[in-house]
């Protein structure tokens, strides 16, 4: 019998280390590097989550992996509590464990201390370290981190700030971080062959002017009041632009009323989960704009070779903005300078590198190093070496 992967039969054997890898709860958009790392012939993950929706964000399927273990957890305020993590740390099951690096989780800190007492290597997954951190925090955070035999992160530049607070460099692995670039490759192909057809500018009455998008939940940290005001400025100006914000989220009713106030051209597509829809616009669009964070919003826009523009403070950042080449795969404005950011996206309408020459780079960098697979060769190599069976 064939799996998913392709094993075959030949996968149990090949399997010799079962590991478990413990979340609060996996959102909808990490089952493609859940799939990528179930496909390991070195390795038998057991994804552990609660298998219930976050904050409006749809979990992933348990039933995308082989072994997904319902691990529901609490909050008591800005703590944590999640029972499984400490079940996974006590059962002689597990000759590893991934857990997520959030200090927040008092499950984790319990479960890496009996995991370490029992003699078995922990890695934390997560963002790591933002940016440099008082005295206090920093010694709270390493503390936490220093729980951990390996540290997964999403970046380079986490990395280096965890070398700067002191953690040793071969104690931290950059694991990047995916969406699901095979379906967005899939994509791409149909709309280029043309047996995919979209055309997102049909939403508005003029289709000559320049498209901005920006997929993301509409919260008050994504700042999309800024790119509102930057296309009413833009307006002004006689550069007249169109924003399509697909989302949707406790901000949507006052940007729409913003929107209108403004007299800008929006459309409020709404939430909206089907690749087949939203990548095709994105596909199309002329830039991808988000004032605030951007986090995986980089990764959707560049799988589908939009450039991206957002605030160039990467102390305010995510670790994923690293995935913008300034000048090559977008660009950066000053944080919340609504005037700022209206130039930077006139400057890039207006001085932008050949279309079809962005969206090559922008694909690139995606295949170098955001993919799902990347990210589970990665992370198969880190525990391996953490194990001793490198």
């Amino acid at each position: 019998m064939t799996d998913a992967c392709g094993h075959g039969e030949a996968l149990t054997t090949a399997t010799h280390m079962r590991v478990a890898v413990v979340y609060h709860a996996w959102p909808h958009y990490r089952e493609p590097v859940m799939r990528a790392m179930d496909c390991s012939r070195s390795i038998a993950y057991d994804f552990y989550g609660s298998g219930e929706a976050l904050e409006g964000v749809l979990h992933a399927d348990p039933h995308a992996v082989s072994r997904f273990v319902p691990a529901p957890f609490r909050r008591w305020r800005n703590l944590v509590w999640q029972p499984g993590a400490v079940r996974a740390a006590m059962t002689g099951r597990y000759q590893a464990l991934i857990l997520f690096a959030d200090p927040n989780f008092a499950s984790t800190w319990v479960a890496a201390a009996i995991a370490r007492l029992r003699g078995r290597p922990v890695l934390f997954w997560g963002h790591g370290w933002l940016k440099p951190e008082g005295r206090a925090k920093r010694a709270m955070r390493s503390a936490y981190f220093a729980l951990s035999h390996r540290l997964l992160v999403y970046a380079e530049r986490g990395r280096r700030l965890g070398v700067a607070a002191g953690f040793a460099p071969e104690r931290i692995t950059v694991v990047y971080n995916s969406l699901d670039v095979e379906r967005a490759d899939a994509l791409v192909a149909a709309i280029e062959d043309g047996s995919l057809a979209a055309c997102p500018q049909a939403l508005f009455p003029d289709t000559s002017h320049p498209l901005l998008i920006c997929t993301a939940r509409l919260t008050a940290k994504c700042r999309f009041d800024l790119l509102l005001q930057a296309a009413a400025r833009l307006s002004a100006q006689d550069r007249p632009v169109n924003v399509l914000l697909i989302g949707d989220g406790p901000e949507r009713g006052r940007l729409e009323a913003l929107a209108q106030a403004l007299g800008v051209s929006a459309h409020f597509l709404g939430a909206c989960h089907d690749e087949a829809i939203v990548g095709p616009m994105i596909y199309h669009a002329d830039l991808t704009v988000s004032p605030g964070k951007i986090g995986l919003t980089a990764m959707h826009s560049l799988m589908y070779g939009t450039p991206a523009i957002t605030h160039g403070d990467f102390d305010a950042q995510m670790p994923e903005v690293e995935a913008i080449e300034a000048g090559v795969t977008g660009a950066f404005f000053c944080r919340d300078d609504a005037d700022d950011l209206a130039a930077t996206i006139a400057q890039w309408l207006a001085q932008a590198p050949p279309r079809a020459q962005v969206r090559a780079a922008a694909r690139a960098a995606i295949h170098a190093k955001w993919t799902p697979q990347v990210q589970a060769r990665i992370i198969e190599q880190a525990v391996l070496e953490v194990a001793g069976h490198a």
